[in-house]
């Protein structure tokens, strides 16, 4: 049987995860930027600065792990449903997983929607059964 749903759906949340991550990585390096902090201590008091800073700490961490558990998720799911070998424990797994993303991270809710889409269609989904071997 073909998973061609599941599997664009996995692919979407693993992609939606990576560029969390790459945003995340983007505040975590921008924070420590040398030209970015000139121009923050130029334009703002320190009291802004500082809880800016922090904020894009936390920001940067909050999108960078709930993203790498997306993209590990993603891949296992995608090779499960591939070969079509377990699609109900990628099922499992893609509702599981999208559950710990939006508990980790607030921010995690997108590639979440597509992943527990995935994992409901997987689970729902039942195998074709011939006539032929019926008869």
């Amino acid at each position: 049987m073909k998973r061609t749903g599941e599997i664009v759906l996995s692919i979407i949340g693993a992609l939606s995860s990576l560029i969390m991550v790459i945003a995340g990585l983007v505040f975590l390096y921008r924070k420590d930027s040398e030209t970015y902090l000139e121009y923050l201590h130029a334009n703002w008091s320190e009291s802004e600065v500082a809880t800016l800073l922090e904020q894009m700490s936390q920001a940067g961490t909050m999108w960078v792990l709930p993203g790498i558990i997306g993209i590990a998720v993603g891949i296992v799911a995608i090779i499960m449903l591939k070969g079509n070998s377990s699609p109900k424990l990628a099922g499992w797994i893609l509702i599981l997983a999208s559950v710990v993303v939006c508990i980790v991270s607030v921010f995690g809710f997108i590639p979440a929607i597509f992943f527990i889409i995935a994992g409901i269609m997987a689970l729902a989904r039942k195998e074709n059964v011939s006539k032929q071997a019926i008869r």
